[in-house]
């Protein structure tokens, strides 16, 4: 009766145990299943304001491609003649651009986000992923080479307008006081053509999400 008893218990004992170790596996496989969905979520979101942050930067960057454009032409216009040969009309159609100081600035606060989380390494796309970062080192490097021409040109428009004693917007580069100035507009830094990437760039990152 003893050894039945025993072997009852055992028995009872055992079930018990698989109950409790069952509960806890199904326990432990539901949490991990909610946070990996959670998981999921959260990148999506994150990916989502990556992408609502690169189609911001794209109305930026095409901004900036149509004034250093513009730049350009004014450039190879002023190396077209001689400077009292140019006409006083096609000049005034870039008069915004010979005194517009514009120093590029572009939104990060989403990718930052995304980096920062820790979520990058759940990105499963790879090649999406390889490709915003792509997008956000060129915008930086552009950044970067804009802001060291504006900085010149800011020098040089406040030197031409001390020595001279004009307002901004009364200065005529045909003028031979102006010839510094005349000379810094002639060089074609070709500026849109890092603008023109950056616009590839986040259009093709774009077309991936």
């Amino acid at each position: 009766m003893k050894t039945k008893d025993a072997f009852k218990n055992g028995t009872k004992y055992f079930r018990e145990l698989s109950v409790v170790v069952v509960g806890i596996i199904i326990t432990f496989g539901l949490s991990n299943w909610i946070g990996n969905r959670n998981e999921k979520k959260d990148v999506q979101r994150y990916l989502e304001a990556v992408k609502v942050e690169l189609e911001d930067n794209l109305v930026i960057v095409k901004r900036q491609f149509e004034f250093y454009d513009q730049t350009g032409k004014l450039a190879r216009y002023l190396l077209s003649d001689e400077p009292e040969k140019l006409r006083a009309d096609s000049l005034a159609k870039y008069e915004k651009i010979r005194g517009y100081i514009d120093y590029m600035t572009y939104k990060t606060s989403s990718f930052e986000m995304l980096k920062s989380s820790g979520a990058m390494r759940l990105v499963k796309n790879k090649e999406l992923l390889k490709s915003m970062i792509d997008c956000y080192r060129l915008m930086e490097y552009t950044k970067n080479a804009a802001d060291k021409y504006t900085d010149t040109k800011w020098n040089e428009l406040t030197r031409a307008f001390v020595d001279n004693a004009v307002p901004k917007a009364d200065f005529d580069l045909r003028e031979p006081k102006y010839r510094r100035l005349f000379n810094f507009f002639s060089i074609d830094i070709q500026g849109e053509g890092n603008f023109r990437d950056c616009e590839k760039q986040i259009e093709k990152t774009l077309s991936m999400f």
